[in-house]
């Protein structure tokens, strides 16, 4: 088997198929939250919809969750006349039948007992009738509100045929414990691939890390929902390129010397799923995380 050809099926191996038992648990808590949310807010037409990977079509077993967006009509005043109280009370509420870890802009769900449920609430206002972009509130950083665009991040990443080598990319960073969000690594892998996407999977992921080796410190991400409005500049730290460009640095040298499977590890089983050789190619964990996806603060 080739390189290409381990990596290939090591996508396969990740892939989580409509009715599996994560994604049924993950559906059964969304509609309660909706139930929920809707039952509480009776005159209100809450519009609930699907962000995050799921969305994308970039969900890998290791590493998922649900991005759950409930966005209010601009002119309804019932969840909260601002964007804070609108927040707030969706917190109050959910916190009824969950724990509810908030966020920059998201409401992380718990059960009782404190299991993470791997769900993301994020409420929100549409900016105007015609249902597109929407405010959001703001827990942290220098703005209360951001003005974003969900369906344009969903189509930015869906379509930007990278999607495959993003998973490959959330598969690494979670491999080797790089604290950095989702999103911002999306717009980093799109951002290099954009120059030049041929090749196959092996090709193009060695690129990403290649540039992340030696070009991080120029790599720029923007909102594409709103470039000029949303800074995104605070996602990537110092101490989180540093991260990037070693981590990067050790996987082509132990890929190279050993190939891909040695910094992977053996394919899963239908009885023993895969365990990595190399866990950690460097130490990582210290790094700071960026930003969130401006409509969750994921683990995606």
């Amino acid at each position: 088997m080739s390189d290409n050809e381990y990596l290939q099926d090591l996508l396969k191996s990740q892939q989580l198929e409509e009715g599996c038992d994560e994604l049924v648990a993950l559906e059964a808590e969304r509609d309660n939250v909706e139930v929920l949310l809707t039952e509480a807010f009776p005159n209100s037409n809450p519009n609930f919809t699907h962000g995050g990977s799921s969305a994308k079509g970039t969900m890998i077993r290791e590493d998922y969750d649900l991005d759950e967006v409930c966005y209010f009509d601009n002119d309804d005043t019932a969840p909260g006349e601002k964007l804070e109280e609108i927040y707030d009370n969706v917190a109050d509420l959910l916190e009824a039948d969950y724990q509810v870890e908030r966020k920059r802009s998201a409401l992380r769900l718990k059960t009782k007992k404190g299991k993470d449920l791997k769900i993301d609430i994020v409420p929100g206002r549409y900016v105007s009738d015609d249902g597109t972009d929407v405010f959001l509130h703001q827990n942290e950083g220098d703005k209360e509100r951001l003005k974003t665009n969900l369906e344009v991040h969903i189509a930015h990443v869906r379509e930007s045929g990278c999607t495959d080598v993003i998973q490959l990319g959330k598969l690494w960073r979670t491999r080797n414990s790089i604290l950095i969000r989702t999103f911002p690594l999306e717009l980093l892998i799109i951002k290099v691939l954009s120059a030049n996407d041929s090749g196959t999977l092996q090709d193009r992921f060695e690129r990403v890390l290649t540039a992340f080796r030696d070009e991080i410190e120029d790599l720029m991400i923007e909102d594409p929902a709103n470039p000029t409005g949303n800074d995104l500049s605070f996602a990537l730290t110092e101490e989180l390129r540093d991260t990037l460009r070693d981590v990067a640095e050790d996987t082509l040298i132990a890929a190279a010397d050993h190939g891909w499977e040695h910094v992977f590890g053996a394919l899963p089983t239908p009885r023993a799923p895969a365990v990595p050789r190399v866990a950690a190619l460097t130490a990582a964990a210290t790094a700071v995380g960026g930003a969130a996806p401006p409509w969750a603060d994921e683990g995606e």
